[in-house]
């Protein structure tokens, strides 16, 4: 079971879509950014996603801090959404531990980035 860190001003959407779709694959964790990302940091949880007005800001901030640029990634920015393959492809082509988003974007971001973390993770092809 994977276990995510959420945070950000679409924590609590975030948390709701991925409790609905996800139940029983994934366990979700809503600390503060900077405990969060520790908790990545040290194993207690797999991911951090974090949500703000931009994307790639303060959904990120703390985790470029603590995690370091590289294993960051911008999913989606203002006026930007990605569709789904876009997505796979973007998690399948790295090794990142924290994802930042719009929060305005969180339907449509969230459950093909959380189904490509499971999939990764389970070995799947992308």
């Amino acid at each position: 079971m994977l276990k995510l860190e959420v945070c950000g001003l679409g924590a609590t959407k975030t948390t709701d879509i991925i409790k609905k779709q996800f139940a029983g694959q994934v366990e979700v964790i809503n600390d503060a950014d900077r405990i969060a990302v520790r908790k990545v940091k040290n194993g207690e949880a797999d991911f951090y996603l974090g949500s703000c007005e931009t994307g790639g800001g303060a959904s990120l901030a703390a985790a470029f801090a603590v995690l370091g640029f590289k294993n960051c990634l911008t999913v989606s920015r203002q006026g930007v959404v990605p569709n789904e393959a876009k997505i796979r492809q973007m998690i399948y082509g790295g090794s990142h531990k924290a994802f930042g988003y719009v929060h305005t974007h969180t339907e449509k971001v969230v459950p093909a980035l959380v189904q490509a973390l499971l999939d990764k993770a389970e070995g799947k092809p992308e």
